[in-house]
């Protein structure tokens, strides 16, 4: 299920332009202009199996730590640099650059701007391995486009998504985004989930996406549902991909799923293709290579799915399945 990076020239907020990134599922990738362009299809930066990445290299003993002299570095350079570097330090695990991110936030507030390497960065740390990075990307995303968390700023995105249905899904992103840092998230669901019916198959592609950035346990059942019952195999597909991989649900979170998806794998309606993508969702959620068999996957569930989730919730819940 695809995203990833090289999203070409960056979107501005006047139009949207196409972003690439090598993807399976699709990833996240947002290749949408504000609010007079149109929205391109840029599915390929989605969903994140075929980014590239490095010949592996041995686990280090420890984690990497930002150092002194880079943190004195860091304090001398202007304020976009600050964001792309901690941002840069994040993905690469650097220990306590999430913490810097936080701390230095305020001081770059208004002073951050859309730019490609931002763009760059800002994929790649959406499909890190660790929440707290796409928290990160998140948070200095919604400081460059100057989005206070407020509900205030809820309400100006909705009565954009009104006025100018073309700039929906970029308003859906957002949206989803100021949801998962906690600025009106039920409105913000309520939403959203109401746009995965609009007969426009943009908004309900962007409305998976948002959903998928909240992170809440009522999206699990949304996207399940929507992998059966969507007519266009785009919201399938990220559907699944939100299930599996991308957005910001936790891997107990995860793991509700599974039920749900084994009958989907069981209902002789389902057509060929999304069948395949709810095993790939089966396996990458669960950890467990089974066969195209339905009842193999209900058997190794009723034997072993409290174990599952017993080991998801006793380990760290910022840990997800990510590229890096």
């Amino acid at each position: 299920m695809p995203l990833g990076p090289d999203f070409g020239p960056v979107f501005e907020s006047s139009n949207l332009r196409k972003f690439l990134i090598p993807g399976g599922i699709l990833i996240v990738l947002l290749a949408i202009g504000t609010k007079s362009g149109a929205v391109e299809k840029v599915w390929q930066v989605l969903s994140g199996n075929r980014v590239p990445v490095d010949t592996p290299v041995p686990v280090r003993v420890s984690k990497p730590v930002i150092s002194e002299h880079e943190r004195e570095w860091l304090e001398r350079q202007p304020p976009q640099t600050q964001a792309e570097e901690l941002m840069r330090a994040a993905i690469n695990h650097e220990e306590g650059s999430t913490e810097l991110i936080a701390r230095k936030m305020g001081s770059w507030r208004g002073r951050l701007k859309n730019t490609k390497s931002w763009n760059d960065l800002m994929m790649t740390a959406l499909y890190s391995n660790d929440l707290r990075v796409r928290a990160a990307a998140i948070e200095i995303n919604l400081e460059v486009f100057e989005l206070s968390k407020s509900p205030a700023t809820v309400d100006n995105l909705l009565a954009s998504a009104e006025q100018n249905p073309k700039g929906r899904p970029w308003d859906a992103w957002m949206l989803g985004m100021l949801a998962n840092r906690g600025v009106s998230t039920d409105r913000v669901v309520a939403q959203l989930e109401s746009w995965t019916h609009d007969p426009d198959e943009e908004t309900r592609v962007w409305a998976v996406e948002g959903l998928a950035q909240v992170g809440t346990d009522s999206t699990v059942n949304d996207f399940v549902t929507l992998m059966k019952t969507d007519e266009s195999m785009t919201v399938r597909e990220r559907a699944g991909c939100s299930l599996a991989k991308s957005g910001m649900l936790t891997r107990v979170q995860r793991l509700q799923a599974v039920p749900g998806l084994i009958d989907l794998a069981d209902d002789s309606t389902l057509n060929d293709q999304t069948r395949n993508w709810v095993y790939q969702a089966l396996r990458e959620i669960t950890e467990q290579n089974l066969p195209n068999d339905p009842g193999e996957w209900r058997t190794w569930y009723l034997e072993h799915g409290q174990e599952m989730q017993q080991k998801f919730a006793t380990s760290d819940a910022n840990h997800v399945l990510g590229n890096s």
